[in-house]
């Protein structure tokens, strides 16, 4: 009888211990507010399976690149944007990949659009003036979910024709688990919720016929909300695909910690900025540089078809393109952060 009363009391304990942590108003980050985090390798798995309430989600032997991103919460009155958001407070920024425009009240967070960064397509700007998205519903803790429908419209360039169509969307977030964090170095984080949202935008682009064009991010973000109102951890997969099509016209991903990785990569991923390739308009044979030996390349078309693929044999690999019909394609690798663009005369 004394064990079972003790092991009650642990339990007690335990229970009072792992508090219910609550997204609020009142915790959303500032404008102004801040952090420096490292960028992991763009392939880590995102524990998409790890929910429910007392998990462990297990990051502390994951990849670094040697580069670091900012996130931040700025003022959309003092940015770029400041016409397209007339009526958001706040601009969640994740550097060189996604911002979302935003204002909130005590009981939600409503989002007015994003703009969103991606080389193939340039910069996209997405509006929801007809019907704005509601991504929070305060107050917000493991097991809540919102489901939405949002509309409004798209800015970006496509096949270098400029696009502005009218684009609709759905959005699930989620409180999908809520326990313990583990990054690099030992440093281990209690009372962390993941914070999930998934967002589906339809539109359609005007090319020889109409294309219609999926755009889906999925991200997640980890939270310690009784310490810190940024989050410990970020995982962001944005993909851009024809909606008849298996293959993605583009992809990034995103993923950052707020510490910094132990074991990095010798590969880092590259961007257009450390790819040289030449020359580009072409008509027969291109050179890409700088991209390395035994790295599988592929050549697809704006629909997502890919059109050839090999594997690297130098550090400029020169490529036959004379076969193909002229027009724009994407040039992808698995060691290439995003697509670059490529154009056959």
């Amino acid at each position: 009888m004394k064990k079972t009363l003790f092991s009650l009391c642990i339990a007690t304990i335990s229970l009072a211990n792992a508090q219910t942590v609550t997204m609020e108003q009142a915790n959303e980050p500032s404008v102004g507010n801040l952090k420096t985090m490292y960028l992991c390798d763009s392939l880590t798995d995102p524990l998409e399976t790890v929910t429910g309430n007392n998990v462990t989600w297990d990051y502390s032997s994951i990849v670094g690149i040697n580069s670091t991103r900012t996130i931040e919460v700025i003022d959309p009155a003092t940015s770029p944007y400041s016409a397209q958001y007339p009526t958001s407070t706040k601009g969640f920024s994740i550097q060189g990949s996604l911002t979302n425009f935003y204002n909130s009240t005590a009981t939600e967070r409503v989002s007015q659009g994003f703009i969103f960064e991606e080389p193939s397509f340039g910069l996209v700007i997405a509006t929801f003036g007809t019907d704005e998205q509601k991504t929070v519903s305060y107050p917000f803790a493991y097991g809540s979910t919102l489901t939405d429908n949002f509309a409004g419209s798209l800015q970006f360039d496509f096949n270098g024709m400029a696009q502005n169509p009218t684009c609709t969307g759905t959005s699930y977030a989620s409180i999908d688990g809520q326990g313990t964090l583990l990054l690099p170095s030992g440093n281990t984080f209690s009372n962390v919720i993941r914070y999930k949202i998934v967002d589906t935008v339809f539109t359609q682009v005007s090319f020889i016929v109409p294309i219609d064009v999926i755009f889906v991010r999925t991200q997640y973000e980890y939270y310690d909300l009784t310490n810190d109102n940024l989050p410990l951890f970020t995982h962001s997969f944005v993909t851009i695909s024809q909606a008849s099509s298996s293959t993605p016209l583009a992809t990034q991903s995103a993923v950052l910690s707020s510490v910094q990785p132990t074991i990095t990569t010798s590969l880092t991923a590259l961007t257009e900025e450390n790819i040289l390739i030449y020359p580009n308009p072409a008509t027969e044979d291109i050179t890409i540089s700088s991209i390395g030996k035994n790295t599988t390349l592929f050549v697809s078309d704006l629909a997502g078809r890919t059109i050839l693929s090999l594997e690297t044999e130098s550090f400029n690999q020169v490529i036959d393109i004379s076969e193909l019909p002229e027009g724009t394609y994407l040039l992808t690798s698995d060691r290439m952060s995003s697509p670059i663009k490529l154009i056959k005369k």
